[in-house]
């Protein structure tokens, strides 16, 4: 899909007489048109998400019906195609690389704090084993920021919502000569919290304010760079985890056909503790590239730190275990990213690209559990952690023109990891007496791996606008350890044939592709009962298969409107994966069983999914009027490998609808807007939590509505 370009100063509208633009991505390592590189892949440009309100990566599963999120103790569990990580350990990797200006990261902390004044996001569907490296099994997303440019320009948007919502854009940029321009950014969002939870005060707030300074330099011929600076603070009422006590049968087994949560509105939950949330980001990155005769030199990289901390309820209220109780995770980490590559001009015959790539991450985990004891808080579990995670790989990419209209793409990539973590568990001697006199179980881990990926594909142009393409592609990600277990890397081999094109002279694009992947050893959680209460294990799925499609349809016709239609068909299942279950009892004890789950859906992987949009711009005598309604249907999914009920997120809808206001004279707009219009209930998190012995959810937002003015200038 193709969303609509940013219309700047231009007369709205315009863009629909002058039917699609074309999209310049940049997910091979080098600058090409959308149409012309060969991979199934999303963009979204950056005044259509300010549009449309997608201020964060859960609001983008709104519009964009190829991907599924998911909230873990601030982590973003993203899934494209079936595939994701629920691993959010100090340890663990996501399973789709997410970077900014191509700098990754391996936490989601902060990665929702850069959607605003962006070009674009570019979403890759399927592994990206060779030039997005490690953890791109299942595809990878790539937020781009708007650069300086030499013109000069500012805007600015306020927007009110229900829940109290207050949220706020703005941008300048400076053009100090052709040499040297700066651009800043700042974004803010409050609401005082979507539910309301009684004494406990309210949750799934936010208090978030973000800006960010950019520095283009082009200091003499071919030489050019950026330098980013973007500075973040995340506050506010935090997310809410609602734990509905475990129930039994008569036999004593664990219920897990049914969904234990309030009828009707979500608004009012009885949560007994408060949700907290802070976090405080600083991240620096930088792009610098040389153009020579022959090759084009391109040194990029980034330094981020983050201070965060979240508390969530994990209270427990069943027969044998009746507890006030909050899990608050503290993190600190500290990644640098290098990377530096060289690229043959693309108009000889034979033009490459190859690199090396470094990455680092330095965490220091500081986590427990807190309970009242004699009217005071206090911590009958800690984890202290100091973790160090490296990588290391070095890539090559080329593509070969056998003939002017066909064309052949070979890559590998040699990739190697380190994760070591010391340190140590906390607990006391005897619960019941304070000050607690703590055991220390010393703690450490260490695990290396190296693995080989390769890329293979032919191109062909059937016509100047009509591609067909298939591709072999390989992914990777590193293994790990718990508390409790070790675990080994996750591979998947993808095949996929695709095919892209525009017609009716540029006015409608078409393009389909069509995909298998066998996905090997996926890293699959699960919390289980131990020796100190409860924790998480990663066990190893023997195998998966994937398959399906997922065309999509774009329509813009002169007086008529744009018209959108994506569409994935997934077929996510595993083959082979036989695993210990513990199932708790109502008499306390607990019941470990190895069970199959072969043939299971795998989490986060409906069998259908489909994003539809209609956009118009009517005439008044003022001026002209933007109507735009988005929508997204899913069919049923589970969130959790066993493919209970329990975890079951039901078929749903989700609409947005808007009206904006462009008047023929002066330089502001208006718009209202509805989001959520049919209030769907839509779980980003459920699970079976042996911790809390209950059943535990979390929610994304519910209907809002608002209005917004902007001015551009």
């Amino acid at each position: 899909m193709l969303p609509r370009q940013d219309e700047g100063k231009g007369v709205p509208g315009e863009r629909i007489a002058q039917g699609i633009e074309e999209v310049i991505v940049t997910s091979q390592k080098r600058a090409a048109s959308a149409q012309k590189t060969a991979i199934s892949l999303s963009v979204w440009r950056g005044k259509e998400l300010q549009t449309l309100g997608i201020t964060n990566i859960q609001a983008l599963t709104s519009v964009a019906p190829d991907v599924n999120i998911l909230q873990n103790e601030g982590n973003a569990v993203i899934t494209i195609r079936g595939i994701s990580s629920h691993d959010v350990s100090e340890i663990g990797d996501p399973a789709v690389a997410i970077a900014t200006d191509g700098v990754y990261t391996n936490r989601g902390f902060s990665f929702n704090s850069s959607f605003y004044d962006l070009d674009r996001i570019e979403i890759e569907r399927g592994p990206q084993g060779t030039l997005a490296g490690r953890s791109a099994v299942g595809g990878a997303i790539n937020l781009v920021t708007a650069k300086p440019t030499n013109r000069k320009e500012a805007n600015a948007k306020v927007e009110f919502g229900n829940y109290g919502a207050v949220n706020s854009w703005a941008m300048v940029n400076i053009p100090f000569s052709d040499k040297v321009q700066l651009r800043a950014a700042f974004s803010s969002s409050y609401n005082e919290g979507y539910r309301d939870l009684g004494t406990s005060g309210y949750g799934d707030g936010a208090n978030n304010v973000s800006g960010r300074l950019t520095l283009g330099l082009h200091p003499f011929k071919g030489f050019q760079g950026t330098i980013t600076y973007q500075g973040t603070r995340m506050g506010g009422a935090g997310p809410v985890v609602y734990n509905s006590p475990y129930q039994f049968d008569a036999s004593g087994n664990l219920i897990t056909s049914i969904q234990p949560l309030p009828s009707g509105s979500l608004r009012h939950l009885d949560v007994p503790t408060r949700p907290a949330l802070s976090s405080l980001d600083h991240a620096l990155r930088w792009n610098f590239e040389y153009t020579l005769p022959y090759i084009t030199l391109t040194y990029l990289g980034g330094y981020s730190t983050t201070n965060y901390s979240e508390t969530n309820d994990s209270s427990s209220n069943v027969s044998y275990s009746r507890l006030i109780e909050t899990w608050n995770a503290n993190a600190r980490p500290k990644t640098q990213n290098q990377e530096f590559r060289i690229s043959s001009d693309q108009s000889y015959r034979f033009f490459w690209t190859t690199g090396v790539y470094y990455f680092k991450e330095n965490d220091s985990l500081y986590s427990y559990d807190n309970i009242p004891v004699d009217g005071v808080w206090a911590k009958p579990l800690i984890f202290d952690y100091q973790t160090i995670a490296r990588s290391l790989a070095w890539y090559a990419h080329g593509t070969y023109r056998i003939l002017p209209t066909l064309r052949i793409t070979g890559g590998v990539r040699y990739t190697w990891d380190e994760k070591t973590r010391s340190g140590s568990i906390l607990f006391p001697e005897d619960s019941s007496k304070l000050p607690y006199n703590y055991i220390v179980s010393q703690n450490y881990g260490h695990g290396s791996w190296t693995k080989v990926t390769w890329h293979a594909g032919i191109e062909y142009d059937i016509t100047s606008r009509n591609m067909a393409y298939f591709k072999v592609d390989t992914g990777y990600k590193p293994g790990g350890f718990t508390d409790l277990n070790a675990y080994n890397p996750e591979t998947v081999r993808a095949y996929e044939v695709g095919f892209k094109n525009r017609f009716l002279n540029n006015h409608l694009q078409f393009n389909v592709s069509g995909f298998w992947e066998n996905y090997t050893g996926q890293q699959v959680s699960q919390i289980v009962s131990n020796y100190s209460g409860g924790g998480a294990i990663i066990n190893n799925a023997g195998s998966s298969r994937i398959y399906g499609v997922d065309p999509s349809l774009l329509l813009r016709w002169p007086e008529i409107g744009e018209f959108n239609l994506d569409f994935q068909w997934l077929h996510a299942r595993f083959r082979d994966f036989a695993v210990a279950v513990t199932k708790p009892m109502a008499d306390g004890s607990s019941l470990t069983v190895m069970q199959q789950f072969a043939g299971n859906q795998l989490p986060q992987a409906p069998n259908y999914s489909v994003g539809a949009g209609f956009s118009r711009y009517w005439r008044v005598p003022s001026g002209r009027i933007l109507t735009q309604i988005k929508t997204r249907f899913q069919s049923g999914t589970y969130l959790y490998f066993t493919n209970e009920k329990d975890s079951r997120q039901k078929a749903y809808t989700n609409t947005t609808a808007l009206a904006e206001y462009f008047p023929n004279m002066g330089h502001w707009h208006a718009q209202i807007f509805v989001r959520n219009l049919e209030n769907s209930r839509i779980l980003t998190y459920a699970a079976e939590n042996g911790y809390a012995n209950a059943y535990a959810y979390s929610f994304a937002a519910p209907r809002t509505f608002g209005g917004a003015i902007s001015v551009e200038y």
